[in-house]
């Protein structure tokens, strides 16, 4: 159970990481290097510069606002008594 859990983790980790940043080569692509084995490494790293990325997620038109207001919560989600 704790590795499974440890895999969806990373998962989810690296799924937000990759919807916030883009992410460029710090060194030619052709430098890395493949070595293989049981599984493929990298030979010198997979050195990368993270920037933050320009395209952000398209405006749904307050769609979720719309169902947070009729499941009785504020427009952000949390419950509409919350001072929050």
């Amino acid at each position: 159970v704790g590795d499974q859990f440890a895999i969806l983790e990373a998962a989810v980790t690296m799924s937000m990481l990759l919807k916030e940043f883009d992410f460029e080569f710090a060194m030619d692509p052709k430098d890395v290097g493949m070595q293989t084995g049981a599984t493929i490494h990298t030979m010198n790293g997979l050195n990368m510069y993270p920037r933050k990325s320009e395209n952000s997620i398209p405006d749904a038109d307050g769609w979720w606002e719309k169902e947070h207001l009729k499941r009785g919560l504020a427009a952000n989600g949390k419950p509409a008594s919350s001072n929050l």
